[in-house]
This record gives structure tokens, sequence and C-alpha cells, in this order.
């Protein structure tokens, strides 16, 4: 190529404060000609994962990283030649950090600026801030022992976890609800669906009454950020539906679920899910949610605890529904009961305001034919 260019793609942020991301997959080789816009890398960040474009046309001279490789904001992927100008390679900069690592740091009193990165790029990792602090790391296993590297969406899950566990005080509220009416609202339903339609569970109504407890206590439908004392109250209704996948758990979120009726919701939760467990889900289905669905009752879990996402208030588990012995008028009496578990964001709202909105959820499930709002 006569009086090409160099070319440098680097890892933009392609998500709102992204930090890093993991190489999953090479769509090109070195000697490979692409055109402007064309794929070229796919890789995860803490939302799903992101097909990378190439910036310009040209062909390619080097792919830096290998599938799993962590990279941080800011560093060189790949390097082409092109015709059109080059990007200037950017002067040496300070190392970059992880949010993780950076509070890893804060924790052991270590200066960041003065911890040499053995990360790409110069890029600062928790290993180094514990060999500059003198903190060791737990010795190697045994010969026998496998070490298996955390990467894909386990490596999103477990950082995501551990960042909410940490930043969210978390209050519970329980209730065991008499799901008789639901149980038969259900079977009306199935009795009318065609042969090869999609299965039709309980999670439909989940979604139904989480809504509904979101129109009467907004307060819900909102998070809270302490660095700026804002509290935010969303004006739509978006919902996360936690989704098991082969490699970990995935919060896509539905969208103005307050204006979706049983059918339509059931749709597009088949949607997503299945988006989900395909891989094919955008950043853009990953945000927006104040409160997340978890429906622990479909792998035969009776009770729970689920802990709040980071930037929502709260999340609501379901149980699975059992027969149960309870009091009626009096006597006892075998009822299905269905178990469910509020978790909430403490900061936002307190044990009133949560018993108010378990009792939303659970008044709507015990009556699901009663459409008031």
């Amino acid at each position: 190529m006569n009086d090409s260019a160099l070319v440098e793609l680097r890892l933009a942020d392609v998500g709102e404060g992204l930090a890093e991301a993991e190489i999953v997959e090479w769509l090109v080789r070195p000697g490979d000609t692409v055109k402007a816009d064309q794929p070229v890398v796919v890789v995860m960040t803490d939302k799903a994962s992101v097909e990378i474009p190439a910036p310009v046309a040209g062909r390619v001279r080097e792919c830096l990283g290998t599938p799993g490789s962590i990279v941080a904001t800011g560093s060189v992927l790949l390097r082409m030649e092109s015709d059109m100008p080059g990007i200037a390679a950017p002067s040496s900069a300070a190392p970059q950090a992880a949010p993780s690592t950076r509070r890893r740091a804060a924790e052991l009193g270590v200066d960041l600026r003065a911890v040499a990165g053995s990360g790409p790029n110069g890029r600062v990792l928790a290993e180094d801030v514990e060999r500059t602090a003198g903190s060791p790391r737990p010795a190697a296993g045994a010969a026998s022992d496998e070490i298996v590297p955390l990467r894909g969406l386990r490596r999103q899950t477990a950082h995501a976890v551990a960042h909410a566990w940490r930043t969210v005080p978390q209050i519970s509220e329980f209730r065991d609800v008499d799901a008789t009416r639901l149980v038969s609202a259900r079977g009306e339903i199935l009795a009318r669906r065609a042969p090869g339609d999609p299965p039709f569970t309980y999670l439909p109504f989940f979604v139904r009454a989480v809504a509904t407890a979101l129109r009467r206590h907004p307060n819900f439908n909102g998070f809270i950020d302490l660095e700026r004392d804002e509290i935010t109250r969303r004006s739509a209704c978006n919902i996360g539906i936690a989704t098991a996948t082969d490699d970990a758990l995935i919060v896509p979120v539905l969208r103005d679920a307050a204006e979706l009726e049983l059918d339509l919701i059931a749709a597009q939760l088949e949607r997503l899910v299945t988006r989900a467990r395909a891989g094919r889900l955008q950043p853009a289905d990953l945000t927006g949610a104040c409160v997340t669905i978890t429906n622990f009752g479909s792998y035969g879990t009776e009770f729970g605890v689920p802990i709040v996402r980071a930037g929502e208030s709260a999340i609501v588990g379901f149980g699975r529904i059992r027969d149960a012995v309870v009091a009626i008028d009096g006597l006892p009496a075998v009822r299905p009961m269905l178990p469910i578990t509020v978790s909430a964001d403490h900061r936002l709202n307190d044990g009133a305001q949560l018993a108010a909105f378990t009792s939303a959820i659970a008044e709507r499930l015990r009556d699901p034919a009663n459409a008031q709002a």
C-alpha cells in the first residue's frame, strides 16, 4: 500500500463509565483487507458483548491481545495501514486502573501514582497494588489444583455482585401469598392457548404485579446518587429480568412494563430471554431498570434473599409455589402458597415504604383478575 498511514483502533468508552473490557473474539487477522465500519473485534463490557468496527478502510497490520485478555479504555486494539490520515498515538499517559483496583488501593492506603502497572499498556492490576503494599496474595494451590481464569459473563457477574454488596445497604421483606386465584388464572390462560404456543409461566403475572406496585410507589421506580445528592425517579416502568445462561446471570430489561397486557409481556419476555441466552443482547437491552425480578422458584427454591443491583432501588424474588397448611376462618386448610422476598436500597426507602411496596405486589398476585392499578 503506497503512501499509507498507520491507523490505531483504540478501545473507546462503549458503555457509560467503561474502565475496561475483555476481548472475546477477533473477526479479522493480520493481512486482511477491511472496509470502514466493518466489525473487527468483539469485546465484552460489564453490560454486553459489543462489536467494534474499523475506523477506516485498509489492511490489518497487527491485532493486539488474545481472546480472554482484559484491556483498559484507551488501549490500542488493532493497527492497520490506510490511505486515510492515521490516528496519532498519544503520548505516554498515567497508568490506568479499573474501579475495583482503585478501591483496593484505597483499602490498602496505596497511591496509584507510585505503582508500576504490569497490565496491558501499563494498566495497574490489583496484584500490583497488593505487591506495593506488601500484602501477599493467597498461596498458589497444589500442583493438582485447577486454576481457571475468571473471564466472560462470570467475571462481569462477579464484579457486579461484589460492587452491589459493598455499596448498597439493604433491607428485606418477606411474604407468603395465597396463590389460589393466581394458579386458577394461569390455568385459564393455558386452556386457551393453541398447540405450539410458547410456554406461559407465572413470570408475566409477576411482572404485572411489580409494575402495578411501581405505579403506586414511584419512589421505587428510581435510584439514588449520593455523589450528587440526587434521587432520580424514572417516567417509564422498566423492569430487569434476571436470566440464567450457561455462563452466568444476565439481566435484560423489559421496557414500559406497566403499559403491557399479559400476552404481550409473555411475548416480550420470550424474546429477551432467547436473545440473552444466545448472547445477542445489545447494551441498550441491559440498562434503564430500577427494579429487577428474579424467579428462583423456577429452580425449585422456596425462599431466598436476592441482592439489590447497584443503580437500582429493589429486587423482587419469587419462590416455588407449594402446598401449605394455613388458617382459613380459624380452620386448617391446604392452599398453594407463593413466597415473595423484596430487598431494597435502605438509602432510598425505609421499612414502612418497603412494606407498602411488598403489600402492593402481594395484593395483585392474591387477586390477579383485579385490574385496579
